[in-house]
């Protein structure tokens, strides 16, 4: 401390038999130091991996859907060709990630984009554009109905993930909006995807997901489509992570494979529509 007083020419702190109390120049200091703190870790972190000494080393934050469909997947194939990475994942809502990537604790997000392409200080690449089906159980009573509309589906719970404020007036089902917040909450919140399949399969209650995250229980007979499509019925997710902060060998190589499952989803999940949903197209 004594040495920065001395390179800025100023008195930092006010020292006395009681204690220290910083001056005007340290509470400005202060102000500044994690910014210069943080730029400063920034650059050394950018000279190992110019120089590929952090290839081994990998964090992530996924957000519920893209974490079943491509993520977890993606990550295998990874972690089969380096065996001795170091990798940290977690799993958020899309505010949750976008919050991790903002505060540099994860380098890379996958999850949804809609809010985050609204922030200028990250970097966003949009993936495909599946689409996603209301799925019941077998037997449900919505699914005797000769016909369904939107409007039958506030009769059941809906368990889901919170959603962007956005889907409020088009997605159906007992949605509630929050005061003051850019998301509104299902009747039944959860935060995995595999919660909601074993709630539905119980209950009356309905949910949402691409066809190929409920694949194998729509063989099984376990859970059942509902017969309805529109336009805006599709998951935007994608890439997240900071426009000035680059990206490492590994989180690149992590992109390439979500990528490549992406599209292999992205056919699957189409002629599942086509099996189940014949009418949609």
């Amino acid at each position: 401390i004594a040495n920065l007083e001395r390179t800025l020419d100023v008195k930092l702190f006010n020292r006395s038999p009681t204690g220290v109390s910083p001056t005007t120049y340290g509470k400005v200091l202060a102000r500044h130091g994690e910014t210069i703190l943080r730029a400063t870790s920034d650059l050394e972190r950018e000279i190992r991996l110019l120089q590929d000494r952090e290839i081994g080393e990998l964090s992530v934050a996924f957000g519920p859907y893209p974490a079943e469909i491509s993520g977890h997947a993606a990550l295998a194939r990874l972690i089969a060709a380096h065996s001795d990475i170091r990798c940290k994942v977690t799993v958020n809502d899309w505010r949750g990630v976008e919050e991790r990537i903002l505060d540099r604790e994860t380098d890379l997000g996958l999850a949804e984009v809609s809010v985050a392409q609204q922030n200028k200080h990250l970097a966003i690449e949009t993936l495909h554009r599946h689409r996603f089906v209301f799925y019941c159980r077998p037997g449900h009573p919505l699914l005797e109905q000769t016909k369904i509309k939107m409007a039958d589906f506030k009769q059941y719970p809906l368990a889901l993930i919170k959603l962007p404020a956005r889907l409020y007036k088009v997605f159906p089902g007992r949605l509630f909006p929050v005061e003051g917040a850019d998301y509104v909450v299902p009747s039944i919140e959860i935060e995995n995807i595999a919660m909601s399949r074993e709630i539905v399969a119980g209950s009356d209650t309905l949910s949402a997901a691409a066809p190929y995250q409920i694949r194998r229980e729509l063989a099984d007979g376990t859970l059942s489509l509902i017969p309805v499509m529109e336009p805006w019925m599709t998951l935007n997710y994608g890439f997240i992570s900071l426009t000035d902060r680059m990206l490492s060998p590994l989180a690149r190589e992590f992109m390439d494979r979500v990528r490549d499952i992406e599209e292999q989803v992205a056919r699957e999940n189409e002629e599942l529509i086509r099996r189940y949903l014949p009418g949609s197209f």
